[in-house]
């Protein structure tokens, strides 16, 4: 496998993920064994040791990394941090918890050939979570986006993406990474608003694999629906 400038570059921030990492990051190298690919992990300095146990687990892997992200500044920034280290041509975006199926990347990645940000969505044929409450709710809010604010696909809270390097390049990531969650928010805005190609293929988010959720659902959409007043009001 050629390392110097492998195919994909698939992000891992992670916080307190010890019970659900290897499995992870296996599941992952599994899925893109076809291709190329570097597995790049940021660790905001979990005091459960996440890192540690990558690092001891995957030593001796070329394909994966771990670091520790200067200082704890939160998912945003430590996503960032790790494209800024990364070397693939094509970016993967996902959580670290087990949600996200990495068996659906060969998909997300057939659709950027036709397109600039695909995104694995929930809301979407063949789509689904497991937990209906979070589920519906994360639905009910997608059609707010969607109708009011007016942002492009049905999934715009995913967090599971794929996208070009040089078209993320484009959209200026210190302008996207930073904060919790809302960076999905720009990611989606800021491709709709330079006219670039959206599509979506879907996801069915599991049950967890380990952990607990770090997303408090009612102030995280307090937070995202200012976040799209914000984007809506400069557009």
């Amino acid at each position: 496998m050629n390392m110097t400038h492998p195919t994909l570059s698939i992000i891992l921030p992670t916080y307190n993920e010890s019970h659900s990492i290897v499995n992870v990051i296996n599941a992952i190298h599994r899925a893109c064994s076809h291709l190329s690919h570097e597995i790049i992990v940021v660790d905001d300095h979990s005091p459960d040791g996440t890192a540690q146990i990558v690092q001891k687990t995957f030593a001796k892997a070329r394909w994966a990394q771990c670091f520790l992200h200067p200082g704890k500044q939160g998912l945003g920034l430590s996503i960032l941090y790790g494209i800024k280290q990364s070397r693939g041509r094509i970016i993967i975006g996902m959580d670290s918890d087990g949600n996200h199926d990495p068996k659906v990347i060969p998909l997300l990645l057939t659709k950027l050939k036709n397109a600039d940000l695909v995104v694995a969505s929930r809301f979407i044929k063949g789509g689904g979570m497991h937990e209906p409450t979070r589920y519906y709710l994360s639905l009910w809010f997608n059609y707010l986006l969607r109708f009011v604010f007016k942002f492009p696909i049905t999934d715009n809270t995913s967090g599971f993406y794929a996208i070009r390097r040089k078209t993320l390049e484009k959209l200026n990531p210190p302008s996207i990474y930073y904060d919790y969650g809302e960076y999905h928010l720009r990611l989606v805005w800021a491709t709709f608003v330079l006219g670039l190609t959206l599509k979506e293929i879907p996801v069915y988010y599991g049950k967890r694999t380990g952990g607990i959720s770090k997303s408090k659902l009612f102030p995280m959409m307090v937070s995202y629906i200012r976040e799209a007043v914000r984007l809506k009001d400069l557009s």
